[in-house]
Parts: structure tokens; sequence; C-alpha cells
């Protein structure tokens, strides 16, 4: 599925580079694994193959695919602010969480035209950053553009 020096999504945790893949013993059965370092701090993980699925392991976007995520950012989003803030909390979270890009684009929105009605609260200005950032991280390795540049550009798309 993935090779050494693959750059992959690990939701929750950021953007990773396959390092190595190797074999181990767990139980008596051999399971094959792929080591992987974050690229934001000194962290390695092992990923048994049989989980990837499971995590939510992806390899980052590719570039065809950009152009939909930034349709979504500057597409005005109606927000309902239905359930307690825990619960909404709870459900951006999740989405946070996710591994999907869309869905972290559609979180971004959703947060923007909230900033719009009221200020973020201090749980949701945390939330709308994280999800900036992993987006900015994302696209510009995909794309070899620097995250100053494409923050300029996620910032006027949503402005839009």
């Amino acid at each position: 599925m993935f090779k050494e020096n693959d750059l992959v999504v690990y939701p929750g945790c950021g953007i990773g580079k396959i390092i190595r893949i190797e074999e181990k013993e767990i139980a008596g059965t051999k399971v094959l694994s792929y080591v992987c370092k974050l690229l934001d701090r000194n962290t390695e993980f092992i990923i048994p193959q049989h989980s990837v699925n499971k995590i939510k392991l992806r390899p980052i976007i590719s570039k065809s695919s950009i152009p939909q995520v930034f349709k979504i950012l500057q597409e005005p989003k109606k927000v309902c602010f239905n359930g307690s803030w825990n619960k909404r909390y709870k459900e951006y979270t999740e989405r946070l969480k996710s591994g999907d890009i869309f869905e972290l684009a559609s979180l971004l929105r959703e947060l923007y035209e909230i900033s719009k009605k009221k200020p973020l609260s201090f749980g949701e200005r945390k939330l709308f950053e994280q999800a900036k950032n992993l987006l900015i991280t994302e696209i510009s390795l995909a794309t070899g553009r620097s995250e100053k540049e494409l923050e300029k550009e996620i910032d006027e798309l949503l402005k839009t």
C-alpha cells in the first residue's frame, strides 16, 4: 500500500513520512508494519499494515484534488447552532480527526462562517487554527508552494 518515503496523513496527528517498512513478530504472528515519523515533531509511530484502514492513514492529497478543496473553502455555508457547545465541539473534533481533507475544509469554512456571526470561543479558535494549519501543510507538501503563500490564498478564499 505505502512505500518508504511516502508522505501520509495520520488523522489527528498530522503529516508523516514512511521511513521504513518492517516485519515484526507479534504474539507469534509476523506482521508487516510501517514506521512513520511525524514531520512537525520528532515522533515515530509503528502502524501494522492491517490497521491502516482502521486508523484512516492515507496519502497526502493529489494536486488534481486541490481545486475541490478550494471550492469548499469559498462556498458560503449555512450555520446552525443546534445543540450545546459540548455537542458541537465533539462533532468538530471528530471531523478534525476524520482524516478527510474535504471534511477538514468544510469544518474550516463552517468555523469561519460562525466567526462572522459571533466571536469564536477559545475551543473553536483552537480547532479553526488546527484545521487551517493541517490544510496549509498538506497542500504545501503536495504542491511545493510556501505555507505563507497558501495561508494568504486560503484567507482570501474564506472571505469570498
